[in-house]
């Protein structure tokens, strides 16, 4: 049901943000010693999902095909999917959407305040997909990002039991300097990745229009 599933989504993108609350942990650093400097790989992701509405989609068929795959290949839809809001709190005071909102790993969902803001730059590294959203009437936008960078060193990498890529370690010469978002296809289905850069100019974005639901934050290990 759209229930359980919200439950395994909101895991998954919860699992790159509270691991933060009780470990210490490298957050992708790269020594770029041939570019005299240091960088520091950050994960683009929702902020504050338990705080927050979810969005889900309302048609089946839909999740069976996979149209809401985040692997960085590109997408072309006919229609708006339809979608709604998901909200996991008990009480009276039901969570508000945010800007931006989470619906499944390794994807964000804009509202129209936050397309006006981000659009300029988001579009450079990926597509923004118009969704409606049943309910409000308003359309939000999927953010898909395309930009693949073969960046991940799997060989040095943190893995799981199962073989996946758990904490990254990352080969710094692909690695641009200039702004960029961008994923590996090791963890293209879970990690939106973007250089430091890349995180001081969207860091100003968000601050400059008091975006809610989005962050550039620390790499923590992924929860498989």
């Amino acid at each position: 049901g759209v229930l359980s599933a919200e439950s395994r989504d909101r895991s998954r993108i919860e699992s790159s943000t509270s691991t933060l609350d009780q470990v210490t942990i490298a957050v992708g650093r790269v020594d770029a010693l041939s570019r005299g400097r240091q960088m520091t790989i950050w994960e683009l992701r929702c902020a504050s999902v338990r705080d927050y509405a979810m969005v889900v989609s309302l048609n089946r068929d839909d999740m069976l095909e996979r149209l809401f795959n985040t692997n960085g290949s590109p997408k072309n839809w006919l229609d708006r999917p339809l979608v709604g809001l998901a909200d996991s709190a008990r009480g009276k005071n039901p969570s508000p959407p945010a800007d931006v909102s989470a619906m499944v790993a390794g994807a964000l969902v804009l509202n129209e305040r936050a397309r006006m803001m981000l659009a300029p730059f988001l579009l450079q590294f990926g597509q923004l997909l118009e969704l409606d959203c049943q309910g409000s009437g308003e359309v939000r936008h999927f953010y898909n990002v395309t930009n693949i960078i073969h960046c991940v060193n799997v060989e040095r990498s943190e893995m799981s039991d199962l073989g996946d890529v758990k904490m990254e370690a990352f080969n710094e010469l692909k690695i641009p300097v200039e702004p960029a978002i961008f994923k590996d296809p090791s963890t293209a289905d879970v990690r939106i990745y973007i250089n430091d850069s890349g995180k001081r100019h969207m860091d100003s974005l968000i601050a400059s229009a008091n975006l809610t639901g989005i962050e550039c934050g620390a790499l923590a290990p992924l929860l498989w």
